[in-house]
C-alpha cells in the first residue's frame, strides 16, 4: 500500500513540472512608454538698447554681493578689485552706482536744507520765514552723477585709445567702483546737523564754516584715496606691459589727473551744498 502512494506522488511531481510557467497578467498589460521628443532650442534674439530687457543685466544684484562692495568701498586700501575687462565678463551691474548716488543726492539735500532751517529756527531772532532751494537738487544730480561717469569715460578712453592698455580696463566696473565709493560721504550729512545744534551760525558763522570745510575736505580725501588705491594698481601694471620708457612718469600724470578732479569736485560738493562765504 505504500508503494502504490509513492508511485502516485512520483506521477503527480512529473505531471507539475511539465506544466509550463504562466506570468502575471497585469506584467503583459503595461502600455510601452512613448519616446521623448527634445524640442530643438530656437536662439533668442539678442536685445538692443531701445529694449527694457537690455537693461536687465546691468541691474543683477543679489544682497551678499552687495554688502560685500558696500565694505570694499568703506576700506580707503583695499586694491583686491579685478578692473580689468574679460571676455566673459563685459559689464558689471550698475544697480550699486545709481542707488548709492540717489540717496546720497537725497540725503545731501535734507541735510543742507534742514540744517539750515534748524539753524534758522533756533538761534536766528528774525521772524524771516525760510526759503527753501530746491534748486540744490538738480545741481546735485548734475554734480554726482555727473563726476562719477565723466571721470571713468575719461579715463577708459585715455587708457584704450590713447595709451592702448594690453588688458583693457572696464567702463562698467570703474562707474560701480566710483559709485560704491559715495557711500563715504553719507556720514557728513549727520555731522552736518550735529555742528547747527551746537554752533549759532549768525554768531560764530566763520567757525561754522571751517568746520563744514575739514568735514567735507576729510570726506573727499577718504573718497579719493578709495578711487586711486583700486584703480592705481591696474594703471601702473598696464603702463609696465605697454613697455612705456618711463611707466612711473605717466603713472604719475594719471593719478595726478584724477587727484585734481577730485579736489575739484569736493570744493564743488562744499560751495553747492554748504555755500564758500568766511
Amino acid at each position: 500500500m505504500s508503494q502504490h502512494n509513492e508511485n502516485n506522488s512520483l506521477i503527480d511531481d512529473l505531471i507539475d513540472n511539465d506544466e509550463p510557467e504562466t506570468t502575471p497578467m497585469y506584467a503583459s498589460s503595461q502600455a510601452p512608454q512613448a519616446p521623448q521628443v527634445i524640442e530643438p532650442q530656437i536662439p533668442q534674439p539678442k536685445s538692443h538698447m531701445f529694449q527694457l530687457n537690455f537693461y536687465k543685466k546691468f541691474f543683477d544684484l543679489n544682497t551678499e554681493d552687495f554688502f560685500e562692495k558696500i565694505k570694499n568701498a568703506i576700506n580707503p586700501f583695499n586694491h583686491q578689485l579685478n578692473l580689468i575687462k574679460e571676455d566673459d565678463e563685459e559689464i558689471t551691474e550698475l544697480y550699486g552706482f545709481f542707488w548709492i548716488t540717489g540717496t546720497l543726492i537725497f540725503l545731501m539735500f535734507v541735510s543742507s536744507t534742514g540744517s539750515n532751517l534748524l539753524s534758522n529756527w533756533l538761534h536766528s531772532k528774525k521772524d524771516k520765514e525760510y526759503e527753501y532751494n530746491f534748486d540744490l537738487l538738480t545741481i546735485s544730480i548734475s554734480l554726482f552723477y555727473g563726476y562719477n561717469l565723466i571721470v571713468p569715460f575719461i579715463l577708459f578712453s585715455v587708457t584704450t585709445w590713447v595709451l592702448k592698455f594690453p588688458e583693457r580696463l572696464s567702463l562698467t566696473k570703474m562707474v560701480s567702483v566710483f559709485g560704491y565709493t559715495n557711500i563715504l560721504w553719507f556720514p557728513i550729512t549727520i555731522i552736518n546737523f550735529l555742528i547747527v545744534l551746537l554752533i549759532n551760525n549768525e554768531k560764530h558763522h566763520t567757525l561754522l564754516n571751517i568746520l563744514e570745510w575739514i568735514i567735507v575736505s576729510i570726506s573727499g580725501v577718504v573718497t579719493g584715496l578709495s578711487n586711486l588705491s583700486k584703480i592705481g594698481p591696474v594703471l601702473l601694471k598696464n603702463l609696465s606691459l605697454i613697455g612705456d620708457v618711463d611707466p612711473q612718469r605717466n603713472y604719475y600724470i594719471l593719478m595726478g589727473s584724477l587727484i585734481f578732479a577730485h579736489m575739484i569736485f569736493t570744493v564743488l560738493v562744499k560751495i553747492s551744498f554748504f555755500g564758500i562765504s568766511v
